[in-house]
């Protein structure tokens, strides 16, 4: 029997788990790089695992994003050389990597997954995109690729209609983790009850013509014509829609006082748009869509939300219930569904309430934090 000193009792060494995530954080501001933000700062995840991070930051605006720049390709390098060092210095048990899905940056990454796999650690992709399924369609050289890259990996979607967008190149089972975000303070409950004032329409999101908003302008000026009172919104970054041509089709399609766009706002003076609006359109066409944040802050502010099937929006939004989904770049149709809650402040206020309640039942950070928790044990096999 072994026998223990009373004066120096023994303790249990807990050693955390090491995680290695190789992600992109802002700037630019979008919904994998917040994501990845509130991720690396939750105090669960650092409580429970040991992280290092590596930041690949190409770009510093939205603009530039899809651009390849030779200073992007020394830079690329330059990421290689530092993924090689933390897997040699840190030697992770797990790599989390939000793995970029198409184009140049598909294959810089499969590049830095060769570099991973040689150390044989676990590693789960943090898929914020789709387009895997369509880029790889009949091209026999990138499906190779794509399953070299999923090969004995796990990832993580953020929707289950998501999970078909990789079931031709992956083996394993995805994990399912939407995106979380902070509770305000101020929600639906904080937005004050307007009364016979003109209602007003909200779109938030990167001037973006994939994000929908030039179709929202067509679809206003149809409202416009039919005599419908409305003040409209549209608040974002330039990207491939410069403030110029808003401006200028505002002005073509005789809206001048009935919409503005305002550029990028930030924190309160984003919340107050938000608190003053009546009704949130977002009626996105991009091809890699996949579970945009905006629709979750507006669904903390009790608003009705009009939007596409794009990705994982449907899981989102549950139509006709939370709010109304529209087929893509059509603009009469998208007419036709704003003028239906424009004259319908009770079911306005109805379908705002129930997206409140699901907002609060699912996509809160802390249900994020935990999902994500509960990921990482499960793929490290930790009870």
């Amino acid at each position: 029997m072994r026998a223990v000193n009373s004066l120096h009792p023994t303790t249990t060494l807990i050693v955390k788990k090491k995680i290695l995530c190789i992600l992109q954080l802002a700037p630019p501001v979008h919904g994998a790089s917040m994501a990845n933000g509130y991720l690396i700062k939750s105090p669960l995840i650092n409580n429970h695992f040991e992280l290092a991070i590596i930041n690949l930051q190409f770009a510093s605006s939205v603009q530039e994003l899809k651009k390849f720049t030779i200073r992007k390709f020394f830079k690329s390098l330059g990421y290689a050389v530092t993924i090689l060092q933390k897997m040699f210095q840190f030697r992770p048990d797990l790599v989390h990597f939000t793995l970029s899905t198409m184009g140049f940056a598909f294959y810089r990454d499969a590049f830095y997954v060769f570099i991973i796999k040689c150390f044989r650690p676990a590693i789960v992709y943090h898929l914020h995109t789709k387009g895997i399924k369509k880029n790889a369609e009949g091209n026999f050289f990138k499906k190779l690729i794509y399953r070299f890259v999923f090969k004995n990996t796990e990832s993580i979607c953020l929707s289950e209609n998501l999970t078909k967008d990789i079931e031709q190149v992956s083996a394993s089972t995805p994990y399912i983790v939407p995106y979380g975000i902070p509770v305000n303070r101020l929600t639906e409950n904080g937005r004050a009850e307007k009364t016979g004032s003109i209602p007003q329409i909200l779109y938030l999101g990167n001037y973006i013509e994939s994000k929908g908003v030039l179709v929202l302008i067509d679809a206003l000026s149809l409202l416009k014509e039919r005599g419908q009172l409305f003040n409209a919104r549209l608040v974002g970054a330039p990207a491939d829609v410069t403030m110029q041509m808003l401006e200028d089709k505002i002005r073509e399609k005789n809206l001048t006082g009935s919409v503005q766009a305002t550029g990028p706002l930030y924190n309160e003076m984003k919340l107050e748009e938000y608190r003053n609006a009546d009704l949130f359109v977002f009626p996105t066409f991009y091809e890699n869509e996949a579970f945009p944040l905006v629709l979750l802050e507006a669904l903390q502010y009790g608003l009705p939300i009009i939007s596409t099937f794009e990705g994982g929006i449907p899981e989102m939004i549950i139509n006709n219930e939370t709010g109304l989904l529209v087929e893509s770049q059509n603009a009469e149709m998208l007419a036709n569904k704003i003028s239906a809650l424009l004259s319908d402040p009770v079911l306005r206020k109805e379908m705002g309430h129930k997206g409140y309640q699901r907002f609060q039942n699912n996509y809160t950070l802390a249900h994020f934090e935990n999902n994500m928790l509960k990921t990482f044990n499960n793929i490290l096999k930790i009870s």
